[in-house]
């Protein structure tokens, strides 16, 4: 495949953008590495002896993750894609699988991320599946997963089934994953739609919330709408929002840890402190202060959404 439909696959579908660079020398092993100097993380993968590099912008944290994660889909756009007709049909590669009731059922589309653990959590998964979901492990590290949602489910939405299918893989099978929530698809010719949006809100999520464990690619869309602002125009928005100190709260990492715990945590004091291992009055005190420097209380739900959202417009200065 050549590098120029990988750049434009890549952009197509999860919205980011690369660029080929030479192979650097010296790359490590795990294919990922720095480039401070020139402010990129180079990616590299090898096919019939050739080695092809591309480059995210960013040499931080999160550009290594974002990074890393991107080698994974190239890495699996360029192999032989696997047999398995669910496989081949999430990619797009062919029509739904044989026997398989193209319906109007609706279902939960998840990307779920956990690299060398993705052979037992494919395992896991299929054994809690049920007769209509559909599960494959898309060798990129990532195990597909759509699940039926019907009147019967217990779980409200595709965000509530992700969270509590993290806390199953971690108990149950001891691996730690990251969770890209597609959305709800409604009925099984949309499902390969919602799971390229899965995968995008994981390379997303790993850019703006390295730190993170479950990313909505219903967020994420919001962020590509904002990404097309000026530098200017984003920087006059979060001094808008946060006031002029808000460099002080967004520098904290105490402080900026107890907002995304609390925020994640449906505002709810009792559990984000719990989670956290803080005192209730640590986590109070630490929200107040938030409070007192950018004028937002995000004890207040529509404060805590234009915090949230300010914060992820900072991240993209």
């Amino acid at each position: 495949m050549q590098a120029e439909r990988i750049i434009k696959q890549i952009k197509s579908l999860c919205g980011l953008d690369i660029e080929q660079v030479k192979p650097p020398e010296n790359m490590p092993e795990n294919g990922v590495m720095a480039d401070e100097k020139n402010g990129i993380t180079v990616f590299s993968v090898s096919r019939d002896g050739r080695v092809y590099s591309f480059a995210v912008k960013g040499a931080d944290k999160s550009s290594m993750i974002t990074a890393a994660l991107a080698r994974e889909y190239v890495f699996g756009l360029m192999i032989k894609q696997p047999s398995d007709p669910v496989c081949d049909f999430l990619l797009g590669l062919c029509g739904a699988p044989q026997g398989v009731h193209v319906g109007k059922s609706d279902y939960f589309v998840f990307a779920v991320y956990s690299g060398a653990g993705s052979k037992s959590v494919t395992e896991y998964l299929m054994t809690m599946a049920g007769e209509n979901d559909f599960v494959a492990d898309m060798s990129d590290g990532i195990t597909a997963l759509c699940k039926v949602s019907d009147n019967d489910t217990d779980y409200r939405s595709a965000g509530e089934f992700a969270a509590v299918l993290k806390e199953n893989l971690s108990e149950e099978i001891k691996e730690q994953v990251k969770i890209g929530v597609g959305g709800v698809a409604h009925g099984v010719s949309e499902l390969p739609k919602y799971y390229a949006y899965a995968k995008s809100a994981l390379v997303d999520g790993a850019e703006f919330d390295p730190n993170g464990d479950i990313y909505s690619y219903k967020e994420y869309a919001l962020i590509k709408t904002l990404s097309v602002l000026t530098s200017a125009d984003k920087e006059r928005y979060v001094k808008t929002v946060l006031d002029r100190s808000y460099r002080e709260v967004l520098s904290d990492e105490e402080l900026m840890t107890a907002a995304d715990a609390f925020i994640k945590h449906s505002l709810n004091i009792s559990e984000a402190s719990r989670h956290m291992y803080v005192h209730r009055n640590t986590l109070i005190y630490r929200l107040d202060k938030i409070e007192r420097i950018t004028g937002l209380n995000i004890r207040n739900f529509n404060d805590a959404m234009t915090f949230r959202l300010a914060c992820l417009v900072y991240k993209m200065l």
